[in-house]
């Protein structure tokens, strides 16, 4: 009876898996014993109690709510040590520095020397928009007077920032958009070194004979015409046969592989053997940035060499899902870069022989999608080699065995 009793007992509380601590009202009351030496925002925790609307409650949050304005409102002042100073520059929507000091600036930003100004640092708008807003720079509106020291301008707000830089990218062919910078700046948080592509605000330039598969020699020529006259051959009887009969007919095979090769019915495309005349015209998608990675350690900014990934950003309520057409496009201008022999079969197929990763931004929230040219074809799962792992039973090598 007991058991009874307690099913038909009220229960008007939500349950355990339809709460989210992510939309409770934290207890932000620690944060008053900061001290202002060592103000950094502590990390989001769970909340120590449950709405129940006394007096009590209600100062324990006006407590936490204080106490988070109290450290979010502390003033953060560049050390002297580390004090960069830049100016905006109107004609360019850019802004230079003069002396850099910090090591951000080795991947960053491009020298242009001068008699006055040996030392002069020239900042894209995305790079000095990132720099203000991690608080590395003192970006500073150019003074009025003439005579007097441009770095003694007003200080410009991330807000100035953001207006200038983004605000006014149209007025001067910029193309630096929020969808932009917004994958920049990602990627710039996470330690990559992010250079504009060479088509970042026009279309992608004529592709080159690195673009597409090298000429083959003759005798590489040769061998390639008899491995597609044999191609063709075995095609043509399996049309034959599937018309007729069976795929795999009466005969003699000596291993799989021949077995396996007459089960190809549907045609491949095979990316080694394109060539100039197969790049498809410019349709629109680009190229935006050049990114290398961390652990990059032949990269320099003078020669950063080639890029380890190609990023183009979409925005994803004004682009709509590409085309053929379109992807075909995107990569004619990448350069042709076949897998290693040795590689697994995953990062073969993966990588292709040409690859962009596709950065799609949604209102701030940017997911990444690879798109290769790959040759699904040319990778014989038949034909690999290597152990066989051995079982008993069955399969299962590893699986222990008992006492008979």
């Amino acid at each position: 009876m007991a058991d009874v009793d307690e099913d038909v007992i009220p229960r008007d509380g939500p349950e355990a898996g339809d709460i989210d601590l992510s939309d409770e009202t934290q207890d932000f009351r620690f944060l008053a014993s900061v001290s202002k030496e060592d103000s950094k925002i502590p990390k989001r925790g769970e909340k120590d109690f449950e709405p129940h609307s006394t007096a009590l409650q209600s100062n324990t949050l006006a407590a936490s709510r204080q106490a988070m304005h109290d450290a979010l409102s502390f003033q953060r002042v560049h050390p002297p040590k580390r004090h960069e100073v830049a100016v905006y520059d109107q004609e360019s929507n850019m802004a230079y520095l003069d002396g850099p000091r910090s090591t951000l600036f080795k991947s960053m930003g491009k020298t242009a020397s001068s008699k006055s100004h040996p030392n002069r640092l020239w900042l894209l708008p995305e790079e000095i928009l990132y720099l203000v807003e991690r608080g590395t720079v003192d970006c500073r509106w150019p003074a009025t007077d003439a005579e007097a020291d441009p770095h003694e301008g007003l200080p410009m707000s991330l807000q100035g920032a953001y207006a200038a830089f983004i605000g006014l990218a149209d007025a001067h062919d910029d193309g630096l958009t929020f969808e932009r910078y917004s994958v920049y700046a990602g990627l710039k948080r996470m330690g990559y070194a992010v250079h504009r592509a060479p088509s970042w605000n026009s279309a992608r330039p004529p592709p080159t004979t690195a673009c597409v598969p090298p000429l083959p020699s003759m005798w590489q020529s040769l061998g390639l015409a008899a491995h597609r006259w044999r191609e063709s051959l075995f095609s043509s009887r399996r049309a034959g046969d599937a018309r007729n009969g069976p795929l795999v007919g009466n005969g003699t095979y000596r291993s799989y592989a021949d077995i396996y090769r007459s089960l190809a019915l549907v045609p491949w495309y095979d990316p080694a053997a394109q060539t100039a005349a197969d790049v498809p015209a410019d349709q629109g998608l680009r190229v935006t940035y050049h990114v290398w990675k961390p652990s990059n350690a032949t990269y320099k900014k003078s020669d950063p060499g080639e890029p380890d990934f190609r990023i183009a950003v979409l925005d994803a309520r004004q682009t709509k899902i590409p085309t053929m057409a379109e992807l075909s496009g995107l990569l004619a201008g990448c350069p042709y870069s076949p897998p290693q022999e040795g590689a697994q079969l995953y990062a073969k197929l993966r990588n292709g022989y040409k690859n962009v990763i596709l950065a799609i931004v949604d209102e701030g929230v940017t997911s990444y999608l690879r798109i290769a040219d790959g040759g699904f074809g040319k990778q014989k799962l038949y034909g690999r080699s290597g152990p066989i792992a051995k079982g008993k039973r069955g399969g299962g090598g590893n699986r222990p065995q008992g006492k008979k």
